[in-house]
């Protein structure tokens, strides 16, 4: 989650807060801050526990994300391998992060090092999340607006090239903030749980950015240019009725994950009201400033544990491979077998089959 404002930042798992003041003079910006998990006024362990209960649903969901990318055989090469690592990514945060924010949340403030040590962790892993999302944009937009040039950049090496250059930005934004170059990190005192980074220089508003204002406009205005293209292309199909009808199921398998991405950065902007909104409540409303500073805590979980279900709602294809594996898994009652077709019905269920993941291979 993100935001850009004049205010100060208020507490969030991760929330980038970027003040827009520049000197022209001395060509410095020293107001951009990312805070860490900080623990607010009157937090209750009712809140606490809510924190608890939503990342848990959301390392679920997103095991389950993780199952389904697994088992979905209609998806070949380059897709399956783009939103594997997109469900990959969010996973392996919410294993790896969420446990050190509760952590944090439930230990005393001079127990541990510093509040700053889950800042450039979650920047690595939040950065990885933004960057395979871009290049699953990446993907999409070429097969939708280019078709002509997707069959050879589809390929595992381009695909892989892709993950892996996701993969290095990641390491470089996290390694910046985390070795504190172009950047210093600022605590409010020796029991603080309040974690800042001051910028200074455009070394460290550009790592800042990496994360997530960079990427989320290069989904946004990718959208836009793939649908677009496709209701171009749509309202002006070839003249044959048949190629018409091939090319209208082609786009519209092609824009499944599209669809998914688009949801999923809406999603994302709301998740950050919360954000938002406090930066325009008065200081002195106390009560008001401990609801959002709550909420702005327990959205990191609402959002990774709503995100997989966005894929899962818009792709059929994801629900049913989950679903056959969840029934491939559960025990069978002694005797029980599962069942099955003899002889020609066996043949042409088999052949139906073959034929169908054939039609959505070749559409992917």
């Amino acid at each position: 989650m993100a935001r850009l404002d004049n205010f100060n930042c208020t507490h969030s798992a991760f929330d980038l807060c970027v003040n827009n003041s520049y000197d022209n003079h001395t060509g410095s910006n020293d107001s951009t801050s990312i805070r860490g998990p900080s623990l607010p006024l009157l937090l209750t362990t009712d809140w606490l526990s809510m924190f608890i209960v939503f990342r848990a649903l959301a390392v679920l969901s997103n095991f389950a994300f993780v199952l389904a990318v697994y088992a979905d055989k209609t998806s070949k090469g380059g897709p399956r391998l783009l939103i594997g690592n997109l469900a990959f990514c969010g996973f392996l945060f919410c294993i790896s992060i969420f446990p050190m924010y509760i952590a944090q949340e439930w230990t005393l403030p001079q127990h541990f090092s510093s509040p700053c040590i889950s800042v450039a962790p979650s920047i690595f892993f939040v950065t990885a999340i933004s960057w395979a999302d871009v290049f699953l944009c990446v993907n999409r937009s070429v097969a939708i607006c280019f078709p002509h040039y997707y069959d050879s950049f589809r390929g595992y090496k381009t695909t892989w090239s892709l993950i892996v250059a996701g993969w290095a930005v990641s390491v470089f934004a996290a390694s910046i903030i985390g070795t504190e170059t172009g950047l210093t990190f600022v605590t409010m005192g020796p029991n603080s749980t309040f974690c800042s980074i001051k910028t200074t220089n455009f070394l460290g508003n550009f790592c800042v950015s990496l994360s997530i204002p960079v990427p989320y406009f290069f989904i946004f205005v990718a959208c836009v240019v793939i649908f677009s293209t496709a209701y171009v292309k749509k309202h002006n199909p070839p003249r044959n009725a048949g190629e018409a009808a091939r090319l209208k199921r082609l786009i519209d398998r092609r824009l499944v994950f599209v669809k998914a991405l688009l949801v999923s950065l809406i999603w994302n902007v709301i998740c950050s009201l919360p954000l938002l909104i406090s930066s325009s409540v008065p200081a002195e409303d106390i009560r008001a400033h401990t609801l959002l500073t709550n909420l702005c805590g327990i959205t990191p979980g609402i959002l990774y544990a709503v995100n997989p279900l966005i894929y899962f709602w818009i792709s059929p294809a994801y629900r049913r491979s989950f679903l056959s594996l969840i029934h491939r898994s559960a025990p069978r009652r002694p005797g029980q077998v599962a069942p099955s077709g003899t002889g020609a019905e066996a043949s042409t269920s088999q052949n139906q089959r073959k034929s169908l993941q054939s039609r959505n291979t070749t559409a992917s």
